[in-house]
């Protein structure tokens, strides 16, 4: 595992940011000087000033691919071609363009078809190659740097044996001229520069990539795509900048940080100690309490954000180019894991939202600091792609010696006249009772009855299908069971379901035995918590 060597590596980093007949892109020449700095400081890259050529607003063909072509040729370790500013496709093709200053949308031929790019890339010698292409093609919005329904098309176009690529779709009308870099090189700048917390001490192009893709996520930006073969992800290329940088996992609120505080990205957030890492939106592990952190940011299509309370989609399953869910999610992923431990310990969890969430309470940049909240529930849903996910219910800590209360029917409820069933949740203290009496405070499935000194019988009452979103059960007898403490928690954790004829299974599918039956359920309800929330024990 090492950095590029220095003496037999090359980079050309090319940019048009000034153009005659199309938008300026002032930014791409603030891409071009950061990032010839960053590859040649002997602390993140090191490459030598002369093997990092910067080609700015060229005018010709020769004049854009001879510094290619002469790198391609010198290179036989690693090759690194950037380029930023505009893209165009051909109106009766699909083939990428690179622009020039007189790059002209009505005469494709003043551009560079990018087959000449891939033929001196692909000829080189060089043992490892990284290509950049920070550009659009879209004839339709000639002031956006690219199209994002067109990604696929790009990264297909671009695609080289040995390369990893790495194919922009972040937009940069004119609107967005005053930014200091455009938007996905932007990203790239500020991981090579900050680091990666949870990273090694060298970072490799694919975690690279994955940081700027999270971090235009979280902003609600169209996405990148990258592609790769021949193993081209594990090229690392610069040093990690956070590498050693100690951070202990803390629960609750950050000292000095207040709800409402806002950061410009994940770096600030992770140097507060709101959300230590800089790509999950997870922070924390079952094994350590649970979950520290989470980032609400619109990234998954199932996540509901109600402000109060969040609907929250677990990790995994989406496909990395397109967001699509194309696999079922597991509990046993890490970060699905640690907010499952978080329902069992109570510990609170911080919301951060980031911009790309509900516009509602979501800031319009970067990312707010939202206050504590604790996990309420979790259960398996179909998401709107297919496979299924897990949603997580969170819910805003109330303050200290405020009431909670939820309502039904409109109805604003007195916690007085309500049993508390899990946080935040209560049902009408009469159903909870008649239940407890019904069973003699003895529990449905162990029938063991709970005693305190002076004859205090103490019972839980659990909704089989829970009140609130996703899975809005009835307040009602036939939605409720009478069970001990023990058997409460594995019943709604699903490590114990119930069958049809009210048999008790247990995580290995084994019968634990009958359930007690003395009042009318609702067998779609225990259907409902079957298919739902029952677990299996993995070998």
């Amino acid at each position: 595992m090492s950095l590029p060597d220095p003496l037999k590596s090359r980079a050309v980093l090319i940019g048009t940011s000034k153009y005659e007949y199309l938008d300026d892109l002032p930014s791409v020449a603030n891409n071009l000087s950061k990032l010839f700095r960053l590859l040649t400081d002997e602390q993140v890259c090191g490459l030598p000033p002369e093997h990092c050529e910067v080609v700015s607003n060229p005018t010709s063909i020769k004049e854009m691919l001879d510094p290619v072509a002469d790198a391609a040729k010198e290179a036989t370790d690693v090759l690194i071609v950037y380029f930023a500013g505009h893209g165009l496709l051909h109106s009766t093709g699909s083939e990428l363009y690179i622009t020039l200053v007189d790059s002209n949308i009505e005469r494709m031929y003043y551009s560079v078809a990018y087959e000449n790019f891939r033929t001196e890339i692909r000829h080189s010698p060089a043992r490892r190659k990284l290509v950049i292409l920070d550009c659009c093609y879209s004839g339709r919005a000639l002031n956006a740097m690219s199209d994002g329904g067109s990604t696929g098309r790009v990264a297909n176009s671009a695609a080289l044996s040995g390369v990893y690529l790495m194919a922009s779709t972040a937009e940069n009308k004119t609107a967005n001229a005053g930014d200091t870099y455009t938007a996905f090189s932007g990203e790239l700048i500020n991981i090579i520069e900050s680091g990666i917390p949870e990273c090694g001490e060298l970072l490799d192009v694919d975690s690279i990539f994955d940081g700027a893709r999270v971090a235009l996520q979280d902003r609600g930006l169209p996405l990148p795509q990258k592609r790769e073969s021949d193993h081209g992800a594990g090229l690392h290329l610069v040093r990690n900048r956070a590498h050693l940088v100690p951070q202990k996992e803390m629960y609750g609120a950050t000292i000095g940080v207040k709800p409402g505080t806002v950061f410009r990205n994940r770096m600030e957030l992770h140097k507060a100690g709101v959300h230590r890492p800089l790509q999950a939106g997870i922070c924390g592990t079952a094994e350590r309490g649970g979950a520290e952190s989470i980032v609400v940011s619109g990234g998954y299509k199932d996540d509901r954000d109600y402000g109060e309370t969040i609907i929250y989609t677990g990790h995994g399953g989406r496909d990395p180019n397109t967001g699509q869910q194309v696999r079922d999610q597991s509990p046993e992923d890490t970060g699905n894991a640690a907010l499952i431990k978080s329902m069992t310990t109570g510990l609170p969890v911080r919301v951060v939202r980031g911009s790309g969430g509900n516009p509602l309470f979501s800031p319009e940049q970067g990312y707010s600091y939202d206050g504590l909240f604790r996990v309420t529930d979790y259960s398996v849903q179909p998401s709107v792609d297919g496979p299924s996910v897990l949603l997580f219910r969170l819910e805003r800590i109330a303050n200290l010696g405020n009431a909670v209360s939820v309502q039904h029917d409109s109805r604003e409820l007195s916690p007085g006249r309500f049993e508390r069933l899990t946080q935040g949740v209560y049902a009408l203290r009469a159903h909870a009772e008649e239940i407890k009496k019904i069973y003699e405070y003895a529990c449905q499935i162990c029938e063991t009855v709970l005693e305190a000194p002076g004859y205090q019988r103490f019972a839980s009452v659990v909704y089989i299908r829970g009140l609130e979103p996703p899975h809005s059960g009835t307040d009602a007898l036939d939605n409720m069971l009478c069970l001990c403490s023990n058997h409460r928690d594995l019943f709604r954790f699903g490590a114990v379901t119930i069958e049809d004829d009210y048999t008790v299974v247990d995580l290995d599918g084994e019968e634990v035995g009958d359930l007690v039956v003395k009042h009318e359920i609702d067998i779609g309800n225990i259907r409902y918590h079957r298919t739902h929330h029952r677990l299996e024990r993995k070998n």
